[in-house]
């Protein structure tokens, strides 16, 4: 009896070691995809931070695909429909773009890449450095608070170790309280740049985790900003200066092509193809019908042009650039005026 009770405590054990090879062999294989977001990151400011000294910008930048020109949702901080109401409250345009792959957000009925994951059973994590992200819920740990670049990392990796999170997106804040102005963005002695630094130093905090952890090699990469910044000393980003719709937007990964620019992206392409990384069906859209709109579905752009083997050219529509081109670079600082053109676009 005692060598039949033996066995059979030594099949169980086995069967449990067995299924929990089998666990973290299917947790190495799903892609892990990050979409690393500094606050107000523009291209100028990553490429005097690069030749100051931030070796892991440089290694994405050399290895990956960068945007020449990126621009983000109407760069306003809040999205107030006609009625008065804010259906994301504090939430600016650019961060529900990049979650939703959509240009105008009539409500929080929409599908986004949290929810498309968990049908997939994979886990994810949001971490975002101020209480102005709280709206974000959607993702299976989420975080919304003040909090220093390295606890956002942090917090990040720890997600990535104990549950097996597979998407994963961090909001650093912190560069924004070192801004001075404009001119900061091209002086690499000034306390903005080495404010990117730091950003840097936490970025390659989380790569030699991914490389210590096996995760590595089936990583994806998407480095990017929620907005621009503006003109003035203060560290604000209004619609009327165009350079605060004007982000910084780097991809990287298996497949993706090493050290080559494509010409154009917007914030919402960045959740079309974060979706597409993680080899799930395509985002759905608005789940609930918006009678205005023609169609509900996204209305971001896949970005194949990152892909080895194809040309740079896509026939990408361009809404953000035309809009502010009908509006000669500066339109007023007000998503309703923004969303009046975005619906016109989508209807036509």
């Amino acid at each position: 009896m005692r060598t039949f009770v033996t066995l059979a405590i030594a099949v169980v054990l086995l069967t449990n070691c067995s299924q929990l090879k089998r666990v973290k062999k299917i947790e190495k294989e799903q892609p892990i995809v990050i979409q690393f977001i500094i606050d107000g990151l523009m291209k100028d400011a990553v490429e005097t931070a690069i030749k100051a000294g931030a070796e892991n910008l440089k290694y994405f930048r050399n290895n990956g695909v960068v945007v020449e020109a990126a621009y983000s949702n109407s760069p306003v901080g809040r999205v107030k429909l006609p009625d008065g109401s804010e259906p994301w409250r504090g939430a600016s345009p650019p961060n529900i773009g990049m979650h939703t792959g959509t240009h105008v957000f009539e409500s929080q009925n929409l599908d986004d890449i949290f929810l498309s994951a968990r049908r997939k059973g994979i886990k994810s994590v949001y971490v975002g450095g101020h209480t102005l992200y709280d709206v974000f819920t959607t993702a299976d740990t989420y975080y919304a608070e003040i909090m220093p670049d390295s606890t956002v990392v942090a917090l990040g990796i720890k997600h990535i170790k104990e549950d097996g999170a597979r998407l994963v997106r961090l909001h650093l804040q912190e560069i924004r309280s070192s801004w001075k102005g404009a001119k900061e963005k091209n002086n690499p002695n000034s306390k903005y740049i080495k404010a990117i630094l730091n950003v840097d130093a936490q970025l390659g905090k989380l790569v030699s985790f991914l490389k210590k952890q096996g995760l590595w090699e089936n990583a994806f990469f998407v480095i990017s900003a929620d907005h621009g910044m503006g003109v003035l000393k203060k560290s604000n980003h209004l619609s009327e200066q165009l350079s605060s719709w004007q982000i910084y937007m780097n991809f990287y990964g298996p497949g993706i092509k090493k050290g080559d620019t494509i010409p154009y992206a917007e914030s919402p392409d960045i959740a079309i193809l974060t979706n597409y990384f993680m080899g799930l069906k395509p985002l759905k859209g608005y789940t609930l019908n918006v009678d205005y709109l023609k169609s509900n579905r996204t209305t971001g752009v896949f970005l194949n042009n990152i892909f080895e083997g194809n040309t740079k050219e896509i026939n990408h529509p361009k809404w953000i650039k035309s809009y502010l081109d009908n509006n000669k670079s500066s339109p007023p600082n007000d998503y309703l005026h923004y969303r009046e053109a975005m619906i016109k676009f989508i209807n036509k």
